[in-house]
């Protein structure tokens, strides 16, 4: 640029006179006042840069773009600022960007036009600094007492103007191209004055209030131009240390994606369609959808049609503003509470997230909450979050809001909604009154998800046809993920005639060693002695020619015989007190000291002393047998197929 300070205000001569001043100071302190949320300074910002990266995409077209934002909430200087790798201001937007009236955006490709987003930020503030760099432009700058010369009526204060000045942005500087704006909330009639108003100290707290109250909460349960776009948030603490969230989805926090056992209805609905094709019952809803926190459905926009198809004004405007909606009806206010309180950690009765109507624009949400207007069981209107979406539906000046016709039109809508979940609650939990713990809720609800995930990319399969008759099918389904885990397997294995011959005495979860065994061969010998496809983990025939009974022996539980090792290094357990080790890995640590005998390995067979055992350890000084459950399994189910793999890997004599 050629010119290091210019007035945002200033277009022509003409326009420098008092007069002209005067009649711009009115224009841009009424758009000041319809600005009145305590998020419109964060919207705006956050708005304005997701524009930026949507309009890179557009123009530019770049294959390995990332759409990205930095955001900072600095609590020490009181400040909120922004960065986009965007397309960035050429000369002539950054010049006119803060006058008002002056868009640079275009319909549907932006969630905003109104032209006066950005003359709030640089004159509703007394501090604002912004940078831009590419679309052959760069500049650093900042605009100092805005909102002190808009309050100003005797004259005192001049006119700021845009000087020039050095961005300490770290994000932005290591930016090739894109756009950076800090604003700090100081002086008379600033919303809000403190950023402490919010009690929010972590990113994680910043990161519910932006997602569920400003444009950086996307509203793309049925879009997809902004699902990739990503931020990092930090937090500056008023003591100066910083915090990080990194890569974040800008996604809107829909009430089902945080509040555990709630039901899609259209699983529901699905669930009957097919139980009519094959008529059954349609009305014997699963146990798995009841005593659910909530029902939620998404409304196309034809199932909106469909809701009220005798109302023609709700179908014309439903119809020219493409529509659509979503609903969530828990079973009590309480969860509410208990979202914000204990998930989001939010001040104590702060609720971000709460019942009531959210209208929301362009995949932005738009104003506060509104009352769903029901005339009877007013109760449900808190217990039901409904979010109304129109398309292009450009809401009045600021922040206030959409015009009458289109509110009374979400508001109808809402009634339909409430009225068409509240059908469903007979499949929520009673309200006893109880606070909800939906914390341990969905703690729980997502290690069982991780659990039925597990299931089914690691199933445990014993197909050997000759255990386990008549079904051939082991109790435990999937494979072992932990040490309680592999000794639920292994004494399924010896209950089920698997492994024989060992008898277990006692276990102990207090004592330095797991458990203690012996082991006992008893006639008829020949149920330890080995066959490929019956007995294929017995022991050379005629190795037993009578009973015995071994004196008691020290049994430890490993998932991987990695942990034992480090014990026996640390010094925490000593290798000749060992007899036996069941694990469900071997690992890798026994290459260091060890040399392994397999018994799975049939050339070492006639080694093998006792039914079950697959392994022996020699450190030179001292041995000990080992259960290795996985090799265990692969053995069973393909006695030839795991020849190729025990010689390589535990064979001294590869040729």
């Amino acid at each position: 640029m050629t010119n290091k300070t210019w007035d945002p205000l200033v277009r022509s001569k003409e326009a420098d006179t008092e007069i002209v001043s005067s009649a711009q100071k009115r224009e841009i302190k009424n758009i000041l006042k319809s600005y009145v949320g305590m998020y419109d300074s964060f919207s705006e910002l956050i708005q304005n840069s997701m524009d930026a990266v949507d309009k890179r995409v557009t123009i530019l077209k770049e294959k390995e773009y990332n759409k990205k934002l930095w955001i900072e909430i600095n609590l020490k200087e009181n400040s909120f600022s922004i960065t986009d790798n965007g397309i960035a201001f050429n000369e002539k937007e950054l010049e006119s960007f803060l006058a008002p009236n002056i868009s640079f955006k275009e319909g549907e490709e932006t969630r905003g036009n109104k032209g006066v987003g950005a003359t709030y930020i640089g004159y509703g503030f007394n501090y604002l600094q912004f940078a831009t760099k590419g679309n052959g432009n760069s500049f650093s700058g900042e605009l100092i007492g805005g909102r002190n010369w808009v309050e100003d009526f005797k004259g005192i204060v001049t006119r700021p103007i845009v000087t020039e000045s050095i961005c300490t942005n770290e994000s932005f500087n290591e930016l090739k191209r894109g756009s950076t704006f800090k604003i700090k909330f100081e002086g008379d009639n600033i919303r809000p004055k403190d950023l402490s108003w919010y009690t929010a100290k972590t990113p994680q707290q910043w990161l519910y209030l932006l997602l569920i109250k400003t444009p950086l909460g996307c509203i793309n349960y049925s879009h997809t131009k902004d699902k990739n776009i990503t931020f990092d948030l930090k937090v500056i603490r008023k003591d100066g240390s910083e915090e990080l969230l990194e890569n974040q989805n800008a996604e809107y926090i829909f009430p089902h994606s945080k509040i555990n056992a709630s039901v899609d209805l259209k699983d529901i609905y699905a669930f009957q369609k097919n139980a009519i094709a094959k008529n059954k019952d349609a009305s014997a809803i699963p146990s798995k959808y009841k005593k659910s926190n909530g029902v939620y459905e998404i409304f196309s926009n034809q199932e909106i049609l469909d809701l009220r198809k005798t109302d023609d004004e709700f179908q014309k405007i439903v119809k020219e503003y493409k529509i659509e909606a979503y609903g969530y009806f828990t079973y009590s206010t309480s969860v509410w509470d208990s979202l914000n309180d204990i998930i989001a950690k939010l001040r104590k009765g702060y609720r971000v997230l709460k019942g009531g109507l959210q209208l929301a624009n362009n995949q932005m949400i738009q104003g506060e909450l509104i009352a769903i207007p029901l005339t009877s069981n007013i109760g449900y209107q808190n217990q039901c979050h409904v979010l109304v979406h129109f398309k292009d539906a450009d809401p009045d000046l600021g922040r206030k809001g959409f015009q009458p016709e289109l509110k009374e039109i979400a508001e109808k809508l809402s009634v339909s909604i409430v009225n068409r979940l509240k059908q469903w609650k007979p499949l929520l939990k009673s309200d006893t009154g109880a606070k909800p713990d939906i914390v341990k809720e969905i703690a729980l609800h997502e290690w069982i998800r991780e659990q039925e995930d597990h299931e089914k990319t690691n199933p445990l399969n014993l197909t050997n046809k000759n255990f386990f008759a008549p079904i051939n099918e082991i109790s435990i389904t999937s494979e072992p993920q932990s040490e309680q885990d592999a000794i639920v397997l292994f004494n399924q294995l010896i209950a089920g005639g698997v492994i024989r011959g060992i008898k277990l005495l006692a276990t102990s979860q207090v004592k330095q060693y797991d458990g203690v065994f012996k082991y006992v061969v008893k006639e008829p010998l020949s149920n330890h002695e080995y066959h490929k496809e019956n007995n294929p983990l017995g022991v050379q025939e005629f190795q037993f020619t009578s009973e015995l009974t071994s004196p008691p022996k020290v049994l430890e539980y490993k998932y991987n015989i990695d942990g034992l090792i480090n014990e026996f290094e640390s010094e925490y357990k000593n290798e000749k007190d060992i007899h036996l080790a069941v694990a469900w890995e071997m690992g890798n640590e026994w290459k260091k000291k060890y040399e392994i005998t397999s018994f799975l390995d049939l050339d070492n067979l006639h080694q093998r002393d006792f039914h079950g055992l697959t392994h022996q350890f020699n450190s030179g000084t001292t041995k000990f047998h080992v259960i290795i459950l996985k090799e265990l399994v692969e053995y069973l189910n393909d006695v030839d197929g795991v020849q190729t793999y025990q010689k390589e890997t535990y064979s001294e004599d590869i040729f």
